[in-house]
């Protein structure tokens, strides 16, 4: 019997222990969370820095945020131009990797993941580097990568459809953040409340904005969660016009829909507001 019990014990020592994912990879705001816990599927322990109910630009890292940094085998963030305060502190982590650290703040828009194409090169990008930190997962990182970027492709092949039967109209931002959206898929017609730096307008600006919004103007006017209410109900109370939600940082967006249900949630958005201003057109 004892013998029997060794012999037991001896095989439950020998069973392979199955731990959990062996790369912690840390990524500074939600958009690249999502692309990174795609292609990084179970292999990896994806970890968002930054809540998306933050503007990017005002990231502050508090020291719980410093020992997320510490743990993480791989840091991914888009850049200074973007995340601006991350600029110093993240010196430290050597395996901080920035993923556009020459753009130019004025020159470049910083929101890159709003480009479908830049995101199907990033998409493959970020399966090399995750391939480089984990070898034996590099089949599984590509997979996963040419399964996101057949997908994003499909859906920016309809997206760009739609827009050019449909049309842009005019229509206002809460910030000028939509630049590489707007070139990507030839929209023109777009006013923004606030600056890249998301400078406050002054009153002579907002008393002109509503008198554009009052005599019909715009398709419709966007808003984002990431911002107070408080102005744009200065602009819209009383005033005719249809307000649409628009999400670039996938606040509302579930994580099982992973970035193409952030990317879609933008383009229908867009839709919105286009078919409103064509059914109008139409009555």
């Amino acid at each position: 019997m004892l013998r029997r019990c060794l012999l037991l014990l001896s095989m439950l020592i020998a069973l392979p222990v199955f731990a959990g994912p062996e790369l912690r990879v840390v990524s500074s705001v939600n958009p690249l969370h999502l692309l990174v816990a795609e292609i990084g599927g179970d292999a990896i322990d994806a970890v968002l820095l930054q809540s998306p109910q933050i503007s990017p630009h005002d990231l502050q890292l508090k020291p719980s945020d410093m020992e997320v940094l510490e743990r993480a085998d791989l840091i991914l963030w888009f850049g200074p131009v973007l995340e601006t305060n991350l600029r110093r502190p993240i010196r430290r982590y050597k395996q901080a990797v920035a993923l556009f650290p020459d753009a130019q703040s004025g020159k470049d828009d910083a929101h890159f993941w709003l480009d479908a194409a830049i995101m199907q090169d990033l998409a493959r990008r970020v399966a090399r580097m995750l391939s480089e930190q984990l070898p034996s997962r590099s089949a599984y990182f590509h997979a996963n990568a040419a399964r996101f970027v057949t997908a994003l492709r499909h859906y920016d092949k309809q997206l760009m459809a739609v827009f050019s039967r449909l049309g842009a109209s005019p229509y206002l931002l809460l910030h000028d953040g939509f630049e590489r959206f707007e070139a990507h898929y030839g929209l023109e017609g777009g006013q923004a409340l606030m600056t890249g730096d998301d400078r406050l307008p002054g009153a002579r600006h907002l008393v002109e904005l509503r008198r554009q919004i009052q005599n019909g103007e715009f398709a419709c006017v966007f808003r984002e969660p990431q911002y107070p209410g408080a102005m744009l109900r200065t602009l819209t109370d009383g005033v005719d016009v249809t307000v649409i939600e628009l999400d670039p940082m996938g606040l509302n967006s579930e994580a099982a829909e992973g970035f193409l249900g952030l990317y879609r949630r933008l383009g229908e958005a867009f839709l919105q507001c286009f078919q409103k201003s064509t059914d109008r057109s139409a009555a």
